[in-house]
C-alpha cells in the first residue's frame, strides 16, 4: 500500500468520513426515495476499502457505508454511496432485521409514562408518574413471545427512582417492572407486573460534598519537556519503528489499520495487520429473575461502542503529553457532531524492558520499557468501557479492557438471602454475569498468505532420550480448515496460536511469524439451549478463524438486534473454508466472569483482562536491543549501584 503523504492534503484511503462527506451523504440519502419516508440515521462511516486493491497500488473508490431506520415503517435499510462521483450505488431493504438502537429511540422511551398501564402499575407501588424517574431502556433481546414475529422494533423500559442529580442513577431499582414498547410508534406492547418490593432507601452518591476525600495523595507529574517521541500526520501515527492508522466506527469504536513496523534488518517495512478491532461484546446476567433472565446486550451490535464515545480529560483519563483524535459522526436527525477529544494518543512508562546484571563486572545493563497508547472510552448505561492498544519497542501489542461504572443491581427484600448475585447494599442486590468481548484480528504477517498453528509445550514422555524426566517439547499443529479452528484456551500448556507466513523465512531458516497469547478467560455460561448461546455463539470459543472475506466484520452479525441466533461465526464458519496459505481472520474472545461483591458498590473498580500478540521469529533477534540507556534519554537521572556500592555511578549498561 502506498505511503501516507507527509501532510495529507486529500483524504488517506483508510480516513474516517470527514464532516463535509458525512453531510453529503445525508443529502444524497434524503434525495433518494429508496431510504423510506423518513430516514433516520444509526450510523454513516466509510465503507471498508478494497485490501486487494489498495495493497497493489490501485486507487480505489471513496465511499460510505449508510444505515437508516425508515421511520414511517420501522424498515432497516443499508446503503453505499460513493463521494467521488456523489453517487448512491446500492440500497438494500432489510425486513426482518432491526439496526441498532438510535438514540432518539433511547430518549423517546419516556413515552411509555403516558400509558394508564404503567401508571397503575408505579402506583401500585406508591411511585407517582410525573416523579423524578430514571427510565433504563434496554436491547429487547430474544424470546418466545407472540409479538416478536411481527417485525416491530421492539425495546424493553426498566425503571429507577432518582431523586437528585447526584444520586446514582441505578441505586434505587422499580423491581418486577419492566415495559415492552414498539420503538417507532411509541405504543406500549406489554406490561410485565410482578411483585411488588420495596425500592431501596439508599442514594449512594460518587462525588461531591458527602464524600470525604482522603488527604495523603502527594502529586505525580509526568513532563515530557521535548514532546513525544511519535508522529501524528492526519490520522496516520508513526513511532519508533510502528507505523498504524488510527480511526474509529460507530459500532467497532477504535479501528486500526495498516499496522506495518519498519525493520532495520531486512530494510523493510513490514506489514503486521490490516484491520484489528473489537468486534462484539455480550453482556449476559446470570439471574433467572424476570428483571434479568432476558438480559444479554450486545453493545456494539445493538447500541454501538463508537457511537457512545465519551470525550477524553488531560489530566484525568489521560497523563502526561497527550494527542486526541475527534470523532465525527450523524445523528439520527441527519445532523453532524464532534465527540472531541474522542480517542488518546500518548506515551506511558512501564517498568524494565530487558535487563542483566554481570557478577564479575559488578555492571548492570538495563533499558526501561516505554509504550505507545492508543485508547478510548465508551459509555453504556451503568457500564463505562476502556479500550487501550498498546504498542511496545520489542514488538509486541498488548491489548486491554477496562470495565468500570456502575453495577446493574435489583431490590431485595429484607431476609432474602441472594443466590445469583451478592448483596452491595440495604435492600439492594447485583447479580452475577459476564463480560464477553470478540476482537477481530486481520494479522497479515508480512503478506496476506498466512497459516495458523496451535503452540503448546508439552513434557516428553521419560526414556532413553529423556532420562531426566525433564523434556519439553514445544508442538504446533496447523488448523487447517475454519471447523477445526474452533480452539479454547490451555492455561496448563501455555497454548497460544502462531500466525506464520511460509512463504518468508528469518536468518535461522524457519518462516516468520506472530504469535497472540489469548488471556485466562472464561466462556459463555448460559447452556447451549438458551437463546443467548445461539445469538453470542462467538462466546463459545476462545478462537475463530476465517478465511478474509471483506463482508464479515461483526462476530455476531451485522444486527443481532432481536435476531433469533446463528448469525456472525456460525454462519461465516459454515462453508469450513480452507486456511493454508491464505488471507486468515483470527477472532479472540476474552472476558471476565464478574463475581459481584459489596466493593464493587456504589462506582466498581476497573477491572481488566488483555490478550498479548508478540514477533515469533519475525525479527532474527530482540529488536529492542538498541534502546538507548535513560541516561542518554534523560541526562543527570541518576542510575546508581546497589549493595555495597550503593550510591556510586554504575560503569555501565545504564549509565555508561
Amino acid at each position: 500500500m502506498p505511503s501516507p503523504p507527509d501532510r495529507p492534503v486529500a483524504p488517506y484511503p483508510l480516513d474516517p468520513l470527514a464532516p463535509d462527506e458525512l453531510t453529503r451523504v445525508v443529502e444524497l440519502c434524503r434525495d433518494d426515495e429508496r431510504f423510506g419516508v423518513d430516514p433516520r440515521f444509526v450510523w454513516v462511516a466509510l465503507a471498508e476499502p478494497d485490501k486487494v486493491r489498495l495493497l497493489s497500488g490501485e486507487a480505489v473508490p471513496r465511499r460510505a457505508d449508510v444505515v437508516v431506520i425508515d421511520r414511517a415503517s420501522g424498515l432497516t435499510i443499508t446503503g453505499i454511496i460513493e463521494l467521488d462521483s456523489s453517487t448512491v450505488v446500492a440500497v438494500r431493504p432489510r425486513p426482518g432485521e432491526h439496526a441498532p438502537i438510535t438514540v432518539e429511540e433511547w430518549e423517546g422511551a419516556s413515552r411509555v409514562l403516558d400509558d394508564e398501564r404503567v401508571i397503575a402499575a408505579l402506583a401500585r407501588r406508591g411511585i407517582d408518574s410525573g416523579a423524578r424517574l430514571h427510565l433504563e431502556p434496554w436491547p429487547y433481546g430474544f424470546g418466545d413471545q407472540a409479538w416478536e414475529s411481527d417485525g416491530r422494533r421492539l425495546g424493553r423500559v426498566t425503571f429507577f427512582v432518582r431523586d437528585h442529580d447526584a444520586d446514582t442513577a441505578w441505586a434505587r431499582p422499580v423491581e418486577n417492572l419492566i415495559v415492552v414498547a414498539d420503538r417507532i410508534s411509541g405504543q406500549v406492547v406489554t406490561v410485565l407486573d410482578g411483585d411488588v418490593v420495596p425500592v431501596p432507601p439508599g442514594a449512594f452518591p460518587i462525588e461531591g460534598p458527602s464524600i470525604v476525600e482522603r488527604d495523603d495523595v502527594k502529586p505525580l507529574l509526568i513532563e515530557q519537556p521535548e514532546g513525544p517521541s511519535y508522529q501524528l500526520e492526519g490520522n496516520v501515527l508513526t513511532w519508533q519503528r510502528w507505523r498504524i492508522h488510527v480511526a474509529f466506527h460507530p459500532l467497532d469504536g477504535l479501528v486500526l489499520r495498516d499496522v506495518t513496523y519498519d525493520d532495520p534488518e531486512t530494510g523493510r517495512r513490514r506489514r503486521i495487520a490490516w484491520r484489528m478491532s473489537m468486534s462484539e461484546m455480550a453482556v449476559p446476567y446470570g439471574d433467572p429473575s424476570m428483571m434479568h433472565m432476558w438480559r444479554h446486550v450486545f453493545d456494539a451490535g445493538e447500541v454501538g461502542l463508537g457511537k457512545n464515545a465519551t470525550s477524553l480529560t488531560l489530566g484525568c483519563d489521560c497523563l502526561g503529553h497527550i494527542d486526541y483524535l475527534d470523532e465525527h459522526m450523524v445523528t439520527p436527525g441527519g445532523d453532524v457532531v464532534t465527540i472531541g477529544n474522542a480517542v488518546c494518543i500518548h506515551e506511558e512508562d512501564d517498568s524494565v524492558l530487558w535487563r542483566h546484571f554481570d557478577a564479575r563486572t559488578g555492571t548492570t545493563a538495563v533499558r526501561r520499557r516505554r509504550r505507545l497508547v492508543v485508547s478510548s472510552w465508551a459509555n453504556l448505561g451503568n457500564y463505562d468501557y476502556g479500550f487501550y492498544w498498546k504498542f511496545g519497542q520489542d514488538g509486541t501489542i498488548e491489548v486491554e479492557c477496562c470495565l468500570t461504572g456502575v453495577v446493574l443491581a435489583s431490590a431485595t427484600p429484607d431476609g432474602e438471602a441472594p443466590r445469583h448475585g451478592a448483596r452491595v447494599a440495604p435492600g439492594l442486590t447485583a447479580p452475577h454475569h459476564q463480560h464477553l468481548f470478540s476482537f477481530r484480528l486481520d494479522l497479515d504477517v508480512d503478506g496476506v498468505d498466512n497459516v495458523v498453528e496451535e503452540v503448546e509445550l508439552v513434557a516428553a514422555a521419560m526414556g532413553p532420550e529423556n532420562p531426566m524426566g525433564t523434556a519439553m517439547v514445544a508442538t504446533h499443529t496447523l488448523l487447517e480448515h475454519e471447523t477445526a479452528a474452533k480452539r479454547t484456551t490451555n492455561a496448563l500448556g501455555a497454548r497460544s496460536w502462531l500466525v506464520r507466513n511460509r512463504g518468508v523465512t528469518n536468518d535461522h531458516g524457519e518462516s516468520v511469524g506472530f504469535k497472540v497469547i489469548p488471556a485466562a478467560s472464561p466462556l459463555l455460561l448460559a447452556d447451549p439451549a438458551s437463546p443467548v448461546a445461539g445469538r453470542a455463539a462467538f462466546a463459545t470459543h476462545h478462537l475463530w478463524v476465517t478465511e478474509y472475506e471483506p463482508s464479515e466484520l461483526r462476530a455476531a452479525g451485522d444486527f443481532p438486534n432481536q435476531h433469533p441466533g446463528g448469525a456472525g461465526l456460525p454462519a461465516y464458519t459454515a462453508g469450513d473454508r480452507s486456511l493454508v496459505d491464505t488471507d486468515v481472520v483470527l477472532w479472540l474472545t476474552c472476558g471476565v466472569s464478574h463475581v459481584v461483591r459489596p466493593e464493587d458498590f456504589p462506582v466498581m473498580p476497573a477491572a481488566r483482562v488483555s490478550f498479548t500478540m508478540e514477533p515469533f521469529g519475525f525479527f532474527a533477534m530482540n529488536p529492542a536491543l538498541d534502546v538507548p540507556p535513560q541516561t542518554r534519554i534523560n541526562p543527570g537521572a541518576g542510575c546508581h549501584a546497589g549493595g555495597a556500592d550503593a550510591g556510586a555511578v554504575t560503569a555501565g549498561g545504564c549509565c555508561p
